[in-house]
This record gives structure tokens, sequence and C-alpha cells, in this order.
């Protein structure tokens, strides 16, 4: 595993508690050094596209099944309300969604609204559109990372 400083992103507390750090997959981390989402977002600092998440949902699936857990929950509390077909198809989703190559390689949510109108438009980033400040697209975001990440683009482009 690779330890990337976090720096994208300070209020989000998705970090591991050592100094402020994050571990990544060397593999995926090559995969988008570099890259940068047409909302701006910096793959390689992408603390749930990186690998390591959809990597340890692998591993609790396999887990699961090889001590055969389904088997003997009922015998703990609580055990008998787990659903483990359930649990598993939730395991298989993360290892599939929670792991992402880039938008701008395929990767994300097809249906990104802010990826859909950036393609519509033929840009490579919003940071080239002249609606980006009135977009509303960011709000998926939430209200200050949407204001935070346009502002941040605003500024890559006029460099």
């Amino acid at each position: 595993m690779r330890v990337v400083s976090s720096f994208a992103d300070p209020c989000d507390m998705h970090i591991t508690p050592h100094q402020n750090e994050y571990l990544m997959i060397p593999e995926e981390y090559e995969n988008v050094k570099g890259q940068v989402s047409y909302c701006g977002l910096k793959c390689e600092e992408c603390k749930m596209g990186n690998g390591t998440v959809a990597e340890a949902a692998i591993d609790l699936s396999n887990y699961l099944k090889m001590y055969e857990v389904a088997s003997w929950a009922s015998a703990m509390p609580g055990g008998k309300d787990v659903d483990f077909k359930q649990l598993d198809e939730n395991l298989a989703w993360v290892s599939k969604w929670i792991r992402c190559p880039g938008c701008l390689k395929g990767g994300g949510n097809p249906e990104c609204p802010i990826r859909l109108c950036a393609k519509e438009k033929s840009h490579d980033s919003c940071g080239q559109c002249n609606d980006l400040n009135s977009c509303r697209k960011y709000d998926l975001f939430g209200e200050e990372r949407g204001k935070q990440m346009k502002k941040a683009l605003e500024e890559d482009w006029k460099k």
C-alpha cells in the first residue's frame, strides 16, 4: 500500500487517524496519477475510488464464506437478524463501484450529471464552462464543497 497525504478536503473524516493519511493500492494509484475529473476532483486523492475499500469488501466477503459465518451467526446476539445473502450482494456492489479508474476512463457514476453535461458541451473540464459559477449540478457534493470545487476549477483554468 502507498500512503498518500490527504490534502483534497481537510474536512473529510474518511481518513485514517494517523497523521491525516490514508492508504492507496499502488496499482490503483498509478492508474489515476495526474488524472482530474470533469468536476475537478483529483483522482489520485480520492479516498473511496482508490481500490482500498473495494479490496476490503472482497476480503470480507471471502472471510465470511471461508469461516462459514452465516451457519453459526445465529448463536451470537443479533446474528439471527443478519441477512448474509444481502450482505454479500452489498459487498459485491462495494467491490464493483467503490473502485474507480476515474470518470475520464469510464469509472464513476455513468449517469453523473456533471460528466454528462461536460461531455455534451465537449469540455475536458467544467473549468472551461462559462456557466460554472451558476451551475447547480455541484450541489450533489453539498453546498460548501460544491463552492470549493468550483473555485478551485476557476483558479486552475486561469493558470
